[in-house]
């Protein structure tokens, strides 16, 4: 039996990012009989980033009797997976990816050291004042980064050309592009249509918008499709039958308002919903 005073560690040995097993050709750096084995053999789980992994001698024994080698070291071998603070010129490297034509300032990187690998800053990460990325390691891992950011972005605005009104229908002749520099879009956003003159034409401000102002969507309600007194054209729905008939719309409405109607025929009032300008519809259950 040897000795316990004489086990020594033999070395702390770095464990590429890619890898979550520590191989035989990995031992064999610190311990030559594990060369007897295929260098990629993996022969015990890797540590976590920054974490070291003592591999001691009765682990190191039970390991070198399950593989066959014949080993009579009495060292202990320790793993580590290498961390380190990712410099504010990778980060914006990688952010520049996702937006070239960005200015991009770092007001201040994170400096939680973080193991090799992939650095991605994808654009859902993007909030006010900061960015979130990772790095991928490992099999399929992901260790979190952030920076504080300023982030400006070409943009296209639709500005007022003339003072609009709250309540009354905006006329695409008084609104013009503006070419600047803005906020990107982040999270929801994302998803959702930019503004154009022809969306905006016809809806109805909720309050007064000066001249030269950039126009937000959540300032403006939808625009009206229908007009009290309008003829319009009624598509009744009877199972899978469908009929058309003419009527005129008593109240006014936007797209999917339901609005009381008098058929000019029949004289029979009833309520149907707008579809598009000038046309509405009713499900008939008769």
């Amino acid at each position: 039996m040897i000795p316990l005073a004489a086990f020594a560690m033999a070395a702390c040995f770095a464990v590429d990012a890619p890898k979550d097993q520590i191989l035989a050709g990995d031992l064999a750096r610190g311990l030559p009989e594990w060369a007897a084995l295929p260098p990629e053999t993996p022969v015990a789980l890797a540590p976590a980033p920054g974490v070291q992994r003592v591999l001691r001698f009765p682990e190191l024994r039970r390991m070198a009797a399950r593989w066959n080698v014949t080993s009579d070291a009495a060292y202990e071998i320790c793993f580590i997976r290498p961390v380190v603070p990712i410099p504010p010129e990778r980060m914006l490297e990688a952010m520049r990816v996702q937006l070239p034509a960005a200015r991009i300032e770092i007001v201040e990187p994170s400096r939680v050291p973080a193991p090799r690998g992939t650095l991605e800053f994808p654009l859902s990460g993007l909030r006010p004042g900061y960015w979130f990325g990772h790095v991928s390691y490992g099999a399929g891992h992901r260790f979190v980064v952030w920076a504080r950011v300023n982030v400006t972005v070409p943009v296209t605005r639709i500005v007022a050309s003339a003072d609009l009104k709250p309540g009354q229908p905006i006329d695409a002749a008084q609104l013009k592009l503006e070419s600047s520099w803005g906020k990107p879009r982040t999270g929801p956003e994302l998803s959702m249509p930019e503004l154009s003159i022809e969306a905006i034409a016809g809806c109805i401000p909720r309050r007064a918008i000066a001249a030269g102002t950039a126009i937000e969507k959540q300032w403006l309600g939808a625009p009206t499709l229908v007009h009290r007194g309008d003829t319009v054209t009624v598509e009744v729905i009877r199972g899978l039958t469908k009929l058309e008939t003419v009527a005129v719309a008593e109240a006014t409405g936007s797209l999917g308002d339901l609005i009381p109607v008098l058929n000019l025929d029949s004289k029979r009032r009833f309520r149907a919903r707008v579809d598009a300008k000038g046309k509405v519809s009713v499900k008939s259950t008769l």
